[in-house]
């Protein structure tokens, strides 16, 4: 019950998150809404107000000066040149402002509305299209007349009382008056559309306003129902948590996926923290082999036993012996994982103090005969398409035992060491070198790819004896090798008689004076071996 109840919890957070998600996200439509239709209404209102009004404007300075030009020509007292000149000035303001209503006419009446229910502006539109098609009219009229007067002036027998000045300034006022109403209008609508996209913002507001109300109403009811929830919770936590402070065994409970649950406070005496709610168990364990995908494999309806490995809070990794349960799902909530752990780490050293006992020469501390042994069988056992080419070499050290006669055990354990080290390193990264014998070693190579890399390592092999140690405070000694290489499968199918081949023919390189390494040759080490039996 106190599971589910916590499963609702979560629940509940998680609702609320969405709600947050779902207020941040009705936020971000609206400004970015409000920011697209700014940025329309701002070009609109440069593209098809301001510039069309521009355009007007223009058109009515190119009317003033055709009306200048044909005041002009109709005086008495210019010459035919300046009445040529003036004539075409005429014609040609005409021409730009028919071309700049003609313009002015294509826009608007290609121009769309933002909104179809702004019936205000909308009407403005349609005045404003009506008002541009009645000024085609009184413009032909005015044109008209003005070309009638400037061909009679052009006339030899033109009379200048028959000019009148009144009759131009009434078909000037009736066009001029057109593009006034215009320009009124196409001013009017820039404001009208404003002011109402103004009201649909204010709309889109109140109803974003309205929406977030509702919201925080359905965030405060659940904020009051997790109140109520976590109080009937509140007793059973404080016996859990009594529970896990009084046990000395760390109990961690995770989820299928393996995010921790529950942790009890037992850990901080070993690992000097508890391990964190909602984190995976994985950031905790060393052991890269403890995935949970392979755990739900493994352990399915049984519990498992497992000896893993957690960094405390100094920095080193502490034991553990682990039995790992899986709990039963239902239809409230989900299968999870129970583990219960112990601390082994004394143990564990131990163990390992034994095999370091086992596998490696307390002397030199490199791998000893059982390791040797051990080494040897994992290499051979490999499968078929893995297998790989085996040098087996056994080392004796030239002159040793003069070397203990001359300055002492002391001595010869102290060479022993230094030699053991730096074989180490020599063969690191193409094999394993191991201490079979007193003075005697083997070294087992197996990552070469041809003869003459394995030469190669063997004669670094023999620089490495042959030159002047340092020993006990000073004293200098100075020895070689006899080695002996045996390749597995060409000289044995088997760990001994590797060995035996090996030891053959490191027995013909002692014979033959040392510092030398011999590959086996069945032939000449088995005849040289039957003449000194």
């Amino acid at each position: 019950m106190a599971l589910y109840k916590i499963k609702n919890t979560r629940r509940l957070i998680l609702l609320f998150a969405a709600i947050s998600v779902i207020l941040v996200g009705i936020s971000t439509a609206s400004l970015l809404y409000l920011n697209h239709t700014i940025n329309r209404l701002s070009d609109s209102l440069y593209s098809d107000v301001y510039q069309n009004s521009e355009l007007i404007l223009n058109a009515d300075r190119d009317l003033h000066q055709a009306a200048l030009a044909l005041h002009t020509v109709m005086n008495r007292n210019i010459t035919r040149e300046q009445r040529s000149l003036l004539s075409q000035e005429f014609h040609d303001n005409n021409a730009q402002v028919k071309q700049r209503l003609g313009m002015a006419s294509y826009n608007i009446n290609a121009m769309n509305h933002p909104k179809k229910r702004m019936t205000q502006s909308n009407r403005l539109l349609s005045q404003l299209r009506n008002e541009l098609l009645s000024f085609e009219d009184a413009f032909e009229n005015w044109k008209n007349t003005g070309q009638e007067l400037i061909s009679r002036r052009m006339e030899s027998n033109w009379n200048p009382d028959t000019y009148s000045a009144t009759m131009i300034n009434t078909r000037l006022s009736e066009v001029r008056s057109s593009l006034d109403q215009s320009e009124n209008l196409i001013d009017n609508y820039g404001q009208q559309i404003t002011q109402e996209f103004r009201e649909r913002k204010s709309t889109l507001f109140a109803a974003y306003s309205l929406i977030l109300f509702l919201l925080m109403l359905v965030i405060i009811y659940l904020c009051r129902r997790v109140v109520s929830l976590q109080s009937e919770m509140q007793e059973d936590q404080s016996l859990y948590q009594l529970i896990g402070e009084t046990m000395s065994d760390f109990i961690i409970l995770t989820d299928p996926n393996g995010m921790i649950l529950y942790a009890s406070p037992s850990h901080s005496s070993v690992l000097g923290y508890v391990p964190d709610k909602g984190v995976p168990l994985s950031n905790y364990i060393r052991e890269a082999e403890f995935s949970w995908a392979k755990l739900k494999s493994v352990v399915q309806g049984t519990p498992r036993i497992s000896e893993l490995r957690m960094r405390s809070a100094e920095g080193h990794w502490v034991w553990l012996e682990t039995k790992i349960s899986p709990i039963t799902g239902s239809r409230a909530f989900p299968a999870q994982y129970m583990l219960i752990s112990r601390e082994i780490t004394q143990r564990k050293q131990h163990e390992e103090r034994l095999h370091k006992l086992a596998f490696y020469d307390h002397l030199t501390a490199i791998p000893n005969r059982a390791h040797f042994k051990m080494y040897m069988e994992n290499l051979i056992n490999q499968p078929e398409d893995r297998r790989q080419e085996i040098a087996v070499a056994l080392l004796d050290c030239d002159r040793f035992k003069q070397l203990n006669d001359t300055l002492g055990h002391l001595a010869g354990d102290e060479f022993l060491q230094l030699l053991s080290r730096e074989l180490q390193q020599t063969v690191k990264g193409f094999g394993q070198a191991f201490r079979i014998g007193g003075d005697e070693f083997a070294v087992v190579l197996h990552r070469f790819t041809n003869p003459e890399m394995l030469e190669e390592m063997l004669d670094r092999l023999l620089q490495l004896f042959n030159k002047s140690w340092s020993v006990n405070q000073g004293s200098s000694f100075h020895t070689s090798a006899s080695i002996g290489v045996a390749l597995y499968p060409q000289h044995g199918g088997s760990i001994n008689e590797l060995l035996h081949a090996a030891d053959l023919a490191m027995y013909r390189s002692k014979n033959s004076g040392g510092n030398e390494a011999n590959l086996y040759n069945k032939l000449v080490d088995e005849e040289h071996s039957d003449k000194h039996k």
